[in-house]
C-alpha cells in the first residue's frame, strides 16, 4: 500500500511539475545556430534548449532538409516559423510540441506573430487584430501572440487593422500566403477628446468583445445584424464596434449603436446612440443619446439624453436631459432638464428644470424650476411658474406662510401654507381655551390660490375641511369652508388677512356629545337637514376669518 501511494504521489508531482514548467514551451526564448544541419538533428538540439520534445511523423516532414541559420534570443515559435516558412502547424500538448503539415489553401491567408511595444520591446496583450471587410478578428494573448486567417480568393493585397487602447492604430497590408512577424506598435502620448468611451458593461470588461470595443476607435457600419447573445452573432467579437441599421437579438445583443430598429428577446446593449425604435423583453441600455422610441418590459436606461419616448414596466432613466415623454408604473428619472411629460404611478424625478408636466401618484421632484405643472400627492421644486398640485407641495422659492388668526368658532387658529401662490396646500389647527374637562380643538387640510391684485394686495380663495373635536376624535364632525378674502402686505414677511367664509357642517347625528359649534360668536344658521339613512346632519352659515401672516 505504501509503494502504491509513493508511485501515485510521484506520478502527480512529475506531471504537475512538467505541466507547470512546460506550459510555455513555444514562448521560451533561446539562442541556437545551425550550419548545414539536418532538420531532425536541429530539432533534437532545439528540444534540449526549450526542455520539451518534438513529436512528428518522418514521412510527413522532410527530416533530411538542411538548416542553416543563426537564431538569437528568439522564441521557439519564431524559430519554427523561420525554419518551416508556414508549411508546418504546431500544437503543444503537455511536454510535447506536435508538428504536422499545414493544410493547403489557395483562398485563405494565415497571418500570425507577436505584437511588440516599439520603445520597450515588451509584448502587447489584449490587442485586437481584425479584417475590416469580414469583421473576423483575433485578440493577442498574454505573450502578445495572435493568429488570424482571412479569405483572399483573388490573391490581392489584404488589409488588417491592429487596435489597442494605449497604442496608435496600425494598418497591415500584405499578400503573403503565410506571414509570421513581430509587429511593432507605438504608444499614444496624449489622450484625445474621444478617449473616454462609455464602456458601461463593467460586468464583461474582461471579455474579448469588450476589449475589442476599447481598442477600436473607428465606427464600423452594417445594414443588419443578428445575435443570440453578446458577441455570438453575425458581427462576432467586433459587435461592440459596429453601428447597425437593423439589429435583431434572440436573447440579447451588444453593439456600438442602432440607426433604425433594434429588437431584443431579453435585452439590448448599445455603447453609442440609438435612433428609431428599440424594444426589449426586459431592458434596454444605451450609452449615447436616444432619438426615438424605447420600450422595455422592465427598464430603459440611457446614459446620455433622450429625445422621444420611453415606456417601461418599471423604470425609465436618462442620465442627461429629456425632450419627450417618460411613462412607467414605478419611476421616471431625468438627470438633466425635462421638456415634455413624465407620468408614473409612484415618482417622477428631474434633477434640473422641468418645462411641461410631471404626474406621479405618490410624488414629483424637480431640482430646478418648473415651467408648467406638477400633479401628485407630494411635490417638490426649487421654483414654479405654474402650479404644484397635490396633498402637500413644497417649493423652495415659492409661497410659505405661517398664520395666526381667529374665526367664528375658534379664537386661536394656526395655519401653514406651502406651495406657490398659484396653488398651495394648507395645514390648519384650531383651539378653544375653556374651563372644561376636555378642550375643543380641530385639525384640517385645505387648498388655495392667491393671485395678485395690486402692489401689496392679494386675493385669497381657499377650500378647507377640518375635524372638530372635544377631547378625543370620537365621531364625524366636519367643518367645510370656502373662504374669499384679501391679503395685504404690511412689510416684507408680514401681512394682514381677512374676509368672509361660507361654511357647511356635516356631523354624526347618532353621537350626542359633540362640542358646541359656537361659543364667542353666534351667526345665523340655516339649511339644517338630516340624512337619516346615513345618520348624518347638516348646518350652513356665513362666517369670517382674520389674522396675521408671517414669511
Amino acid at each position: 500500500m505504501g509503494k502504491i501511494l509513493f508511485y501515485i504521489s510521484t506520478f502527480l508531482i512529475i506531471n504537475f511539475t512538467t505541466y507547470s514548467e512546460d506550459t510555455r514551451l513555444l514562448e521560451r526564448e533561446v539562442t541556437v545556430k545551425a550550419e548545414n544541419e539536418r532538420l531532425d538533428d536541429f530539432l533534437n538540439r532545439l528540444s534540449q534548449e526549450i526542455g520539451g520534445v518534438f513529436s512528428y511523423s518522418p514521412s510527413a516532414i522532410d527530416i533530411s532538409q538542411r538548416i542553416t541559420g543563426e537564431f538569437n534570443d528568439k522564441s521557439c515559435r519564431e524559430i519554427l516559423e523561420e525554419v518551416f516558412q508556414g508549411r508546418i502547424r504546431y500544437k503543444q500538448k503537455g511536454n510535447y510540441i506536435i508538428l504536422s503539415p499545414a493544410p493547403p489553401s489557395d483562398k485563405e491567408i494565415t497571418v500570425s506573430g507577436y505584437l511588440v511595444d516599439e520603445n520597450s520591446g515588451e509584448r502587447i496583450r489584449n490587442a485586437t487584430v481584425y479584417d475590416p471587410i469580414t469583421l473576423k478578428s483575433s485578440t493577442s494573448d498574454e505573450f502578445g501572440f495572435f493568429e488570424i486567417s482571412v479569405k483572399n480568393p483573388t490573391n490581392e493585397n489584404f488589409e488588417l487593422i491592429i487596435n489597442q487602447e494605449r497604442y496608435v492604430d496600425t494598418l497591415l497590408v500584405d499578400q503573403e500566403k503565410s506571414s509570421f512577424k513581430r509587429f511593432f506598435l507605438t504608444q499614444e502620448t496624449a489622450e484625445t477628446l474621444t478617449k473616454p468611451m462609455k464602456d458601461f458593461l463593467q460586468w464583461a470588461k474582461e471579455s474579448m468583445g469588450v476589449k475589442n470595443s476599447k481598442n477600436i476607435r473607428d465606427t464600423l457600419a452594417r445594414k443588419f445584424q443578428f445575435s443570440v447573445v453578446p458577441f455570438v452573432g453575425t458581427n462576432q467579437k467586433l459587435s461592440g464596434s459596429v453601428v447597425n441599421d437593423y439589429s435583431i437579438n434572440l436573447f440579447g445583443g451588444y453593439s456600438a449603436g442602432t440607426n433604425k430598429l433594434e429588437l431584443g428577446g431579453l435585452f439590448n446593449l448599445d455603447r453609442g446612440k440609438v435612433s428609431g425604435v428599440q424594444a426589449a423583453g426586459l431592458f434596454n441600455q444605451v450609452g449615447g443619446n436616444v432619438q426615438g422610441v424605447q420600450l422595455a418590459g422592465l427598464a430603459n436606461i440611457d446614459l446620455d439624453s433622450l429625445s422621444g419616448f420611453q415606456g417601461a414596466g418599471l423604470i425609465n432613466f436618462a442620465l442627461r436631459s429629456v425632450e419627450g415623454v417618460q411613462i412607467s408604473p414605478l419611476l421616471n428619472i431625468s438627470g438633466g432638464n425635462m421638456n415634455g411629460f413624465q407620468a408614473s404611478a409612484l415618482i417622477n424625478y428631474t434633477h434640473k428644470n422641468v418645462e411641461g408636466v410631471q404626474t406621479g401618484i405618490i410624488g414629483n421632484i424637480a431640482g430646478g424650476y418648473v415651467e408648467g405643472f406638477q400633479f401628485g400627492l407630494f411635490n417638490y421644486a426649487d421654483s414654479v411658474n405654474g402650479a404644484s398640485i397635490g396633498l402637500l407641495s413644497f417649493v423652495r422659492k415659492g409661497y410659505h406662510t405661517l398664520e395666526i388668526g381667529a374665526d367664528e368658532i375658534y379664537p386661536i387658529n394656526i395655519g401653514l401654507r406651502t406651495g406657490t401662490r398659484g396653488f398651495y396646500n394648507i395645514l390648519s389647527a384650531g383651539i378653544r381655551p375653556e374651563k372644561a374637562d376636555s378642550i375643543t380643538w380641530s385639525f384640517g387640510y385645505g387648498i388655495g390660490t392667491s393671485p395678485r391684485l395690486g402692489k401689496k394686495t392679494y386675493l385669497n380663495f381657499e377650500l378647507n375641511t377640518s375635524q372638530m373635536n372635544k377631547g378625543n376624535v370620537l365621531a364625524t364632525n366636519l367643518i367645510n369652508r370656502a373662504y374669499l378674502g384679501l391679503d395685504y402686505q404690511l412689510a416684507k414677511g408680514v401681512a394682514l388677512y381677512g374676509g368672509p367664509s361660507f361654511n357647511i357642517r356635516i356631523f354624526d347625528t347618532s353621537y350626542d356629545d359633540h362640542p358646541e359649534t359656537f361659543s364667542y360668536f353666534s351667526p345665523r344658521v340655516f339649511g339644517r337637514k338630516s340624512f337619516e339613512n346615513l345618520n348624518l346632519g347638516q348646518e350652513i352659515w356665513w362666517g369670517f376669518r382674520a389674522g396675521i401672516r408671517f414669511f
